[in-house]
């Protein structure tokens, strides 16, 4: 294990609002491109992949809170794939992004399907050998991610430059959006916050709690988080106004592990991902298909 590393990627902003060091495989392309996937040719052979899912959108892997607006099934679009592409996915299910990445780390399935940064995260080790063949949309078309810095409608800060030397609740480490993203915006806006104002919490809904008692000014919450999220049962977004946004990331993507599954492999299923979602997508898939994963390099923490 390469201490060094590992010490560098987990160094935390100290009071002078100094970001997070970029993690050793920072700058490395995550996607399976179009001029990568030109080259190969696909086979037609029967190809069963084991596959981990955390999707915010789907009735299987999301709490029962946002059971309205979390309707996306797979069954359909799963029986359709393997009927005209022979590719069968066997999809498990976690309710808990946490869950999902204990049995990534054990190397449990070939491909993964959930925000990239659960895979991507990592220093090192497993993300190396991950790739995305294609992002999911959500319910209205959507392919990104980022974090939104809220504070209360009647709140006395009107702009991000404001929150300055406040308190602020963002989210912990393995939430890109909310918590590195959240880092490099302050620091890109000369923002410095004092460490000990600064308050890490594992999901929005806690820093929501924290905000609308009071006990921060601002916080750093998932931009799906006041529509598609638990906070769905204790507030609305018009309780709350927006001063900045952390840079966009993918969402939701399909992530082939290269080491279990041939970079061949790979593009036949990047292809029947988007062909069946392009052609014939199940209304079952609750309006949102796969498409072409964007080129996206591991961030750095600082710009």
């Amino acid at each position: 294990m390469n201490i060094p590393k590992l010490l560098a990627w987990f160094l935390c902003l100290c009071a002078t609002g100094e970001a997070l060091a970029a993690p050793p495989t920072a700058g490395r392309e995550t996607a399976l491109l179009p001029r990568e996937a030109q080259a190969v040719q696909p086979g037609n052979a029967p190809l069963k992949m084991l596959v981990g899912v955390n999707d915010i959108y789907c009735k299987d892997s999301s709490c029962s809170c946002i059971a309205a607006i979390a309707t996306r099934q797979y069954a359909e679009f799963c029986r359709k794939l393997k009927e005209t592409y022979n590719i069968e996915l066997e999809l498990v299910y976690f309710l808990e992004p946490y869950d999902l990445n204990r049995a990534f780390l054990a190397e449990k399935f070939d491909a993964i399907l959930c925000k990239p940064w659960l895979v991507f995260g990592h220093p090192g080790g497993r993300s190396e050998q991950m790739l995305r063949v294609a992002d999911l949309q959500d319910p209205q078309g959507n392919t990104r991610l980022w974090g939104i810095v809220i504070v209360p409608k009647n709140s006395a800060l009107k702009d991000l430059g404001q929150v300055a030397g406040h308190r602020v609740a963002y989210g912990q480490s393995d939430a890109y959006e909310k918590h590195q993203g959240a880092l490099a915006l302050f620091q890109q806006q000369g923002i410095k916050i004092p460490a000990d104002k600064l308050v890490e919490k594992a999901s929005c809904l806690e820093c929501l709690d924290l905000l609308m008692k009071g006990s921060v000014d601002a916080a750093v919450i998932s931009n799906y988080a006041l529509t598609a999220d638990c906070a769905v049962d204790v507030t609305t977004p018009d309780a709350f106004r927006v001063l900045g946004k952390t840079e966009e990331i993918p969402l939701t993507s399909f992530m082939i592990d290269l080491h279990r599954v041939s970079r061949n492999d790979a593009y036949r299923v990047q292809r029947a991902l988007l062909e069946l979602s392009r052609n014939a997508l199940p209304s079952s898939m609750s309006g949102g298909g796969f498409v072409q994963p964007s080129s996206w390099e591991i961030p750095r923490a600082s710009q």
